[in-house]
């Protein structure tokens, strides 16, 4: 498989606020450090270092403007600069919310506080989205990344050198390790860790450079000509639900949204099993599908919602598939657990590709947190996807274990 990495996704580091105590934050750069090295270690893919170049770094922002308010992309670009040219944080420090937006029924149109000490609490809804010196460079390549491995599905499309190496070679799946994650991120708030949706870069990506036949009509975006009759099926398996990422096509009728995450954890307001899109007759209704799970629940009770998540997928019969996957589902994680082992991972890997494996795939990076055991996890997902590409049979699923067999 292709694997897509940004040294500039080391650059971010901040703090959060974890009940009464402030911490350096979970979602840390030895998170992507250990993936690379048991990447490397395996010699098994194709990773590929890359670097955004100036060109990149404004055509996702341009494509992330398709999906994210320019007021809120400027913000957490300038932010850290702001501040610290006011004096409100030193050179190394971070930049958190002082306080969030207050809806009342006085006043529903909300703007930005005028004062820059209130305004990251508009654009930010916890207290996990801390913002450094140099954030903003970690964000974009990490944006860039979910942009490229897209390219990468699009022969047709003109795409970056940086990502390609000179290699025309259609693939099925990349792999993008995306830090930090996305799909939290509603394109008007950061939180979880997540400032840009870099899965709906990726769907802007396709849409934007599909090819002519399948462009349909013009957008009321300046940015983009036209967009696409392209359907897009987003697989969330994140331990946590993804907020943003449904927020942001709830009412598209060409993207489902399906989530496995843990009942009643964060971001609490959001994953019922109720939130099914736009009541009906809208098109867009029944696109979004939330499977809250308790948490500690086995990974049976996981492969049976994995299973009917996986026929919502092919039945919705989408041009493309986008998976965020998160490890924070592992048994170990600080942050929210299910009772999946590492061998786990083999079987869910393959799951997933059988059942979908002729959709070509992106795959994004969400969560994850314990570090000593993410690059085991990872490669073992990756080893029971790649079977199931392979057109190989995986078996013994009851016990967890996963062989494979011609």
């Amino acid at each position: 498989m292709i694997i897509l990495h940004d040294e500039d996704t080391l650059l971010h580091e901040t703090v959060e606020l974890l009940g009464s105590k402030l911490i350096p934050a979970f979602e840390s750069p030895s998170r992507i450090k250990a993936i690379v090295q048991s990447i490397n270690h395996s010699g098994k893919h194709d990773l590929r270092t890359i670097t955004a170049s100036a060109a990149d770094q404004t055509s996702a922002v341009e494509l992330a403007k398709a999906t994210h308010s320019t007021g809120y992309l400027s913000h957490i670009q300038h932010v850290f600069k702001q501040w610290l040219d006011e004096g409100l944080v030193e050179e190394h420090g971070s930049v958190l919310p002082e306080c969030f937006r207050l809806h009342n029924t006085a006043n529903s149109k909300l703007k930005p506080p005028k004062d820059t000490f209130a305004r990251p609490g508009y654009y930010a809804f916890d207290m996990s989205s801390g913002i450094s010196q140099h954030s903003w460079r970690a964000i974009i390549a990490s944006a860039n990344l979910a942009v490229q491995a897209a390219h990468l599905l699009l022969p047709t499309s003109p795409t970056s050198a940086s990502a390609t190496n000179g290699d025309e070679t259609e693939a099925k799946s990349v792999l993008a390790l995306c830090r930090p994650p996305g799909h939290h991120c509603s394109g008007q708030q950061a939180g979880g860790y997540c400032y840009i949706n870099n899965i709906a870069l990726a769907i802007t990506t396709f849409r934007h450079f599909s090819p002519p036949a399948q462009k349909t009509r013009r957008t009321s975006n300046p940015h983009f000509s036209s967009t696409s009759r392209l359907k897009f099926a987003i697989l969330d398996l994140d331990f946590h639900h993804g907020n943003g990422t449904q927020e942001l096509f709830y009412g598209d009728p060409n993207v489902l949204y399906v989530s496995i995450h843990g009942e009643d954890e964060f971001p609490y307001y959001t994953g019922a099993a109720s939130e099914t899109g736009p009541p009906a007759p809208d098109p867009a209704h029944g696109t979004n599908l939330n499977l809250p799970l308790a948490t500690g629940s086995s990974f049976d009770e996981y492969l049976r919602k994995l299973h009917v998540a996986l026929q919502a997928v092919r039945d919705f019969k989408a041009d493309y598939l986008l998976v965020s996957l998160g490890f924070d589902t592992f048994h170990l994680d600080p942050l929210g657990k299910f009772d999946i082992r590492t061998e786990n991972y083999k079987v869910m890997g393959w799951q997933v590709r059988s059942a979908l494996r002729d959709i070509p795939g992106v795959i994004a990076l969400e969560g994850g947190y314990v570090v000593d055991r993410l690059g085991e996890n990872l490669l073992n997902f990756l080893e029971g996807w790649e079977i199931a590409e392979k057109r190989l049979d995986c078996v013994g699923l009851s016990d967890g274990q996963a062989t494979s067999t011609a």
